[in-house]
């Protein structure tokens, strides 16, 4: 198997630098929210698999893969499970499977329990994670991103392809703080991350190796 290394790996903010403290509040007055530090990060030893159906066979793949993962079928535009294991729908037959590496069926057993219904790509090596949480979050994200990314309008448990800037993205929200993933293509990452690493300054962020 082919040792995968991390995109940022050799990147100078990726530090094992501790958390900045938030400010002091003035006397008589408490922190707002919005004034605690982001946190960047990447998610390491991911695994992220993407089915396609065939027009005829969506639904019969759609239950097989829920099956085969012990996940419930997401509606379109969500995901099922947990931030750390979830089946995403994100489009009509097609769906990204993301979890730590151990954590999922390996690509040669599902392409078997899945078929001639539905076709597995193995994306891990050709993706980066990136997770950005905290109050500032979305007006970090807003910046980069034509989504609105209110709660209303983007709740905990969505994920849709969508755009970073000029590129593509698949971004995902996987709590209420808010928390969110950025799927990109790994020869973006560092653009991504640069990117992010400069809308987070005016709120003040620390980087998670």
């Amino acid at each position: 198997m082919i040792k995968r290394r991390s995109a940022l790996a050799a990147h100078p903010k990726m530090t094992t630098a501790p958390a900045p403290a938030s400010p002091p509040a003035p006397a008589g007055q408490t922190i707002a929210i919005e004034s605690s530090p982001l946190e960047l990060s990447q998610r390491h030893g991911l695994a992220v698999l993407q089915v396609s159906a065939f027009a005829s066979t969506s639904t019969h793949a759609q239950t097989l893969l829920a099956a085969a993962l012990d996940l419930p079928a997401p509606a379109g535009k969500r995901f099922s499970g947990t931030a750390g294991r979830s089946l995403r729908c994100v489009g009509p037959g097609v769906w990204l499977v993301i979890g730590p590496s151990q954590g999922l069926p390996d690509v040669a057993s599902l392409r078997v329990q899945l078929g001639a219904y539905a076709t597995v790509v193995d994306l891990s090596h050709a993706r980066c994670a990136l997770q950005l949480r905290g109050a500032a979050a979305s007006r970090t994200l807003a910046k980069y991103c034509g989504l609105d990314l209110d709660l209303s309008a983007f709740p905990t448990g969505s994920a849709t392809n969508t755009r970073f800037g000029h590129i593509g993205m698949h971004l995902a929200r996987t709590d209420d703080l808010p928390t969110f993933e950025l799927l990109v293509f790994r020869g973006y990452a560092e653009f991504v991350f640069e990117a992010l690493c400069d809308g987070a300054a005016e709120f003040g962020f620390w980087v998670q190796p």
